[in-house]
């Protein structure tokens, strides 16, 4: 049989309708909103390859199989408050900050005329994929996660996405291309970093957040969990791979933000002394398997050290900065305008001495950089707003539970390393692109804010 034409795009694509169909049908018997929200979530790992479906002589934005989803997940979601199954918060300033960020970003865009495409159609991909969807699932993950059991759910979902993107991670450094899955992965035409581990995002920066996501998850399982076990041993390796998977994406700020993460989670547990033993000898296993791939194969050598004195990224980013900065500084207040940076950066461009200026082409590579140049002040102190109190009601959660709830505590613990996986990627790539790692980061500070509501229930 050939595999190659079984997951060639056209399959996937027939794969991708088949699988819309059998979602609906399933979300119309069971209702089941957290089943929901991992198909979706699983939609936007393997199905990004095709191009967005398009209504032609309409002036929507394109469609694809994930949107659909989240369309009929939220109208699931919407039933379900009329219908009192699920439980409705009232906004606190989180939301209101969410909520005027993006009414904001809408304006900049209607004022600036970015609003719509060439072709008429209007464009809202990287509001939708970066702060409309990410906003609303964080809505829905607060008003559905009201169990331990639930929110431990989604962290075993992203124990068994870990599992595969650490081995694919792994099978693509390596050229075992008959074990990576799906073929688009292997695609020189799609995404960029093609020679690093990128997995099905198609881009080694995202991958290796991700990756730190997963590291972060499997130190939880090592912690929290007193009996081996499946999910236990799941951890184990993946504390084992996934150290190495992301040493493949070769992307500096991958590595810096797990080890961070990494380091929180253990600060934090540093009285199971016989679980801190287990890892370090887990992180010894680690570094074998990593020096052995150093030392004995020319590919791994060659691209690390490649990677280690590559100058050009940090002048890029640089350069960026500069152009930035004047940005912000001629448009302080509202800023150049929502998704305005690429086309207005040449003019903002400026030869500073000792910083090589390269190409007037550069990308955005800073989250909340790009936000300050685009939306100016308006813009960069909603959107702070909306991290910092999520951080203050964690930190605030965690010292209302106490060293009695240490199961409870231990997901306080858990999303102080994913914020810490998210902010300093977020310092390097502009996430607004991948709804999956927004995704990811959303979900779990939902879950945050609800425990914390539900113990000022409890204390009140």
């Amino acid at each position: 049989m050939n595999f190659e034409k079984l997951f060639n795009p056209e399959v996937l694509l027939l794969a991708g309708f088949l699988f819309i169909s059998g979602v609906f049908l399933f979300f119309l018997i069971n209702k089941n909103l957290i089943a929901g929200i991992y198909v979706w979530l699983l939609s936007v790992l393997f199905f990004k390859y095709k191009q967005p479906f398009r209504i032609e002589g309409l002036p929507l934005p394109d469609f694809s199989i994930d949107r659909i989803l989240f369309i009929l997940l939220a109208v699931i979601f919407i039933i379900g408050i009329f219908t009192k199954r699920y439980r409705l918060f009232s906004f606190t300033w989180v939301e209101y900050s969410m909520f005027l960020f993006c009414m904001f970003a809408v304006i900049s865009m209607i004022w600036t005329g970015f609003i719509f495409k060439e072709d008429g159609r209007i464009r809202i991909k990287e509001l939708l994929t970066g702060y409309i969807l990410p906003f609303f699932i964080f809505f829905i993950s607060q008003n559905s996660y009201e169990t331990h059991e639930k929110r431990e759910g989604f962290i075993k979902l992203i124990i068994l996405a870990g599992l595969y993107l650490s081995f694919t991670a792994i099978f693509e450094h390596f050229s075992i291309n008959q074990l990576v899955f799906p073929k688009f992965i292997l695609d020189p035409d799609f995404g960029i970093h093609i020679g690093r581990a990128r997995g099905p995002f198609g881009q080694a920066a995202v991958n290796g957040t991700v990756l730190g996501f997963v590291l972060a998850a499997s130190a939880y399982f090592l912690f929290n969990f007193k009996k081996t076990g499946l999910w236990g041993l799941c951890s184990l390796i993946l504390l084992i791979v996934t150290p190495v998977a992301i040493f493949f994406t070769y992307t500096r700020a991958a590595w810096i933000a797990s080890l961070l993460s990494f380091t929180i989670i253990i600060a934090f547990n540093l009285r199971q002394k016989q679980k801190i033993a287990t890892l370090a000898l887990i992180i010894l296993c680690t570094t074998a398997v990593l020096g052995t791939s150093f030392f004995l194969e020319e590919k791994t050598t060659g691209f690390a050290l490649n990677r280690a004195r590559d100058e050009s990224p940090i002048y890029d980013r640089l350069n960026l900065y500069i152009a930035s900065v004047n940005m912000f500084i001629r448009n302080p207040v509202f800023g150049v305008g929502f998704g305005k940076f690429s086309d207005n950066s040449p003019d903002y461009f400026e030869n500073v001495s000792g910083i090589p200026y390269q190409d007037s082409e550069l990308k955005e590579h800073d989250t909340f950089m790009v936000v300050m140049a685009e939306m100016g002040l308006v813009g960069i102190l909603l959107i702070l707003c909306v991290y910092i109190l999520i951080l203050w009601r964690s930190i605030r959660l965690y010292q209302r539970l106490g060293p009695n709830n240490l199961r409870e505590r231990s997901f306080v613990i858990l999303f102080w390393g994913f914020l810490a996986v998210y902010i300093v990627n977020s310092l390097f790539i502009e996430m607004r692109y991948f709804e999956f790692v927004n995704s990811i980061f959303f979900i779990s500070a939902g879950f945050i804010c609800r425990m914390g509501r539900e113990y000022n229930a409890e204390i009140c």
